[in-house]
């Protein structure tokens, strides 16, 4: 047993010990705890989400949540070291290639790999974030998307994120993107222009307007079709009349 082990039992014993439970742990629950690195704070919280069940007190419920607890999250950190690995592989590339065979590769991305451009081009943008230490590994996130969102951040909002405890592997992508509307409407009252807002809106807006000129398109080729359509009606009908 490490000696952060025996800390930890020692301070679980007396969480246990000090703190009021909404619902008594038996001392086969504070067995079974003690036989993981169990946070102190995971326990108050089962506590909370399982007021008025017997959770708490059922070994085999309690052991089996803590597991499950465990696996996630150590799939969840697999799959961040999957995607970062990704992204670091795609920026060797970058290196290695010239401007044009780079963006020729951009082009070919969904030929090539099993995913699209604009995923290589976040994984590139968070594996980098990763590894210039803007972005702390403890503090990236299992999703990628969510991880993006942070990298998206300018320095004053990487800042007052860290202070408001956003900067950690659990937060969620909707916590990061109100954040940033927040943040963005006080740098437009204060009059400050984030760059990587602007091109993001920008981005968003240009595929707006290709698919709805994709739409106005569509809807011209059919009244076209349609109006054909009326015209050979007409002209049948007039010839009708004159026979």
């Amino acid at each position: 047993m490490t000696r952060q082990q025996t800390r930890t039992k020692v301070s679980l014993r007396g969480f246990l010990a000090t703190e009021e439970p909404v619902a008594p742990l038996d001392r086969r629950s504070i067995e079974l705890a003690e036989q993981a690195v169990v946070d102190p704070s995971v326990l108050q919280t089962l506590r909370e989400i399982f007021t008025g069940t017997n959770v708490i007190e059922d070994e085999d419920k309690l052991r089996r949540i803590l597991d499950v607890r465990y696996e996630i999250g150590r799939e969840w950190s697999n799959a961040r070291d999957s995607f970062l690995g990704i992204g670091r592989a795609l920026l060797s590339l970058e290196s290695i290639l010239s401007k044009t065979e780079f963006q020729r590769l951009r082009t070919g991305t969904d030929r090539l790999f099993p995913f699209s451009d604009a995923t290589a081009t976040q994984l590139r943008q968070v594996a980098r974030a990763v590894d210039n230490g803007r972005l702390p590994y403890e503090a990236c996130p299992g999703s990628y998307g969510t991880a993006y969102q942070i990298t998206l951040l300018n320095d004053d909002q990487l800042v007052a994120a860290k202070e408001r405890g956003l900067l950690r592997s659990d937060v969620t992508r909707r916590e990061i993107s109100l954040f940033r509307q927040e943040t963005r409407r006080v740098s437009y009252v204060l009059g400050r222009v984030d760059k990587a807002q602007l091109q993001e809106e920008r981005k968003g807006l240009r595929k707006r307007q290709q698919q709805l000129m994709n739409e106005l398109e569509i809807t011209r080729k059919r009244l076209k079709e349609l109006d054909r359509l009326l015209s050979r009606e007409g002209s049948a009908e007039t010839d009708e009349l004159q026979v």
